[in-house]
C-alpha cells in the first residue's frame, strides 16, 4: 500500500481536451495555479483582408498537456475552458516525458508540422478534400498507401474516379 501511494505521487504528464480556441487561456490559468503546462505553439503565415501575419497557433488544436499527480485531477478539470482529461478505459493517458521532449525539439525546430488524427482516417471514412484544386470534394477512403497518400473514391453518375490524396489535405465528416 505504501508503495501504491508513492507512485500515485509522482507526476505523470496528461493530456486535457479544451473548448475550441481556449488553449492560450487554459494554459495561462492552470500556470497561475501552479500546474506545470505545456502547450506546445507553432507560428503559422495567415492572410488577413489586407495583410499576411505571423500568428502562433496550437500544434495540436484543443489539448494542452499538463504534469500533474493523481490527486490534482479534479483541480485541472475545474478550470474554465478544460472540457476533460485524456483516458483510455476509464484511466488518464500518460504520455512519456520523452514523447512530451520530442514536441518541444519540434516546436523549437520552427519545421513545418501537420497533426493528423490517424484514429478517425480509416478505410470507409467520409471525407472531404480541404485544399488544393480538388477543395471541396467529398469521397470515402479506399485504402491507407504506404507513401502517405489515400486513394478516395468520389462517387458520381454510376461510376467512381479513385485518386490519391496526401493525408493532410482530408478532414474527415461526421
Amino acid at each position: 500500500m505504501v508503495v501504491e501511494k508513492h507512485i500515485a505521487d509522482i507526476p505523470k504528464w496528461v493530456a486535457l481536451y479544451t473548448r475550441s480556441r481556449a488553449e492560450k487561456r487554459v494554459a495561462e490559468r492552470l500556470e497561475e495555479s501552479g500546474v506545470e503546462v505545456y502547450l506546445p505553439l507553432i507560428k503559422i503565415r495567415r492572410k488577413w483582408s489586407d495583410r499576411w501575419k505571423i500568428v502562433e497557433e496550437p500544434l495540436i488544436k484543443s489539448y494542452v498537456f499538463v504534469k500533474i499527480r493523481r490527486r490534482e485531477q479534479v483541480k485541472v478539470t475545474q478550470v474554465d475552458g478544460v472540457v476533460y482529461i485524456v483516458k483510455t478505459l476509464g484511466v488518464p493517458s500518460v504520455i512519456p516525458e520523452r514523447d512530451i521532449n520530442y514536441m518541444r525539439r519540434l516546436v523549437e525546430a520552427n519545421v513545418e508540422v501537420h497533426v493528423v488524427d490517424n484514429t478517425q482516417l480509416k478505410n470507409g471514412a467520409r471525407v472531404r478534400i480541404e485544399e488544393g484544386w480538388m477543395k471541396g470534394m467529398e469521397g470515402m477512403v479506399l485504402e491507407d498507401c504506404q507513401d502517405g497518400n489515400f486513394s478516395i473514391s468520389i462517387s458520381g453518375l454510376d461510376f467512381s474516379l479513385v485518386l490519391s490524396v496526401q493525408r493532410e489535405l482530408l478532414r474527415v465528416l461526421e
